[in-house]
């Protein structure tokens, strides 16, 4: 259930992919698997395979569901959307946003 309420937290936060292929100054969202992440960038790959690199800085928002996150939330592997601006050639992540955290499991 978890893995279809990421699914569909993420489809419905894209709403439509390829958008790697940005257009100066406005949003795209981007969707995919964290390969990287560190202070300065976020590399991810697409579901059409495409890797995107967006530059990370003091702006970017980061949200798990609703909640705030914080960069060191963000794990290699897990599947994110990017919500990107390009500025001078150079794709600039304004918000990266991660699906809601799982319920713990009850322990009897």
């Amino acid at each position: 259930m978890r893995r279809a309420f990421l699914v569909a937290f993420l489809a419905a936060a894209v709403g439509g992919a390829g958008l790697a292929a940005a257009h100066e100054g406005h949003e795209h969202k981007i969707m995919g698997k964290v390969l990287a992440v560190d202070e300065k960038q976020i590399e991810v790959e697409t579901t059409d395979g495409k890797k995107v690199t967006g530059l990370l800085s003091e702006g970017t928002k980061y949200l798990r569901g609703k909640a705030p996150a914080t960069r060191t939330d963000v794990k290699v592997g897990e599947r994110v959307v990017i919500v990107v601006v390009e500025e001078q050639k150079k794709q600039n992540v304004k918000q990266v946003l991660l699906g809601a955290a799982a319920p713990e499991a009850h322990q009897h």
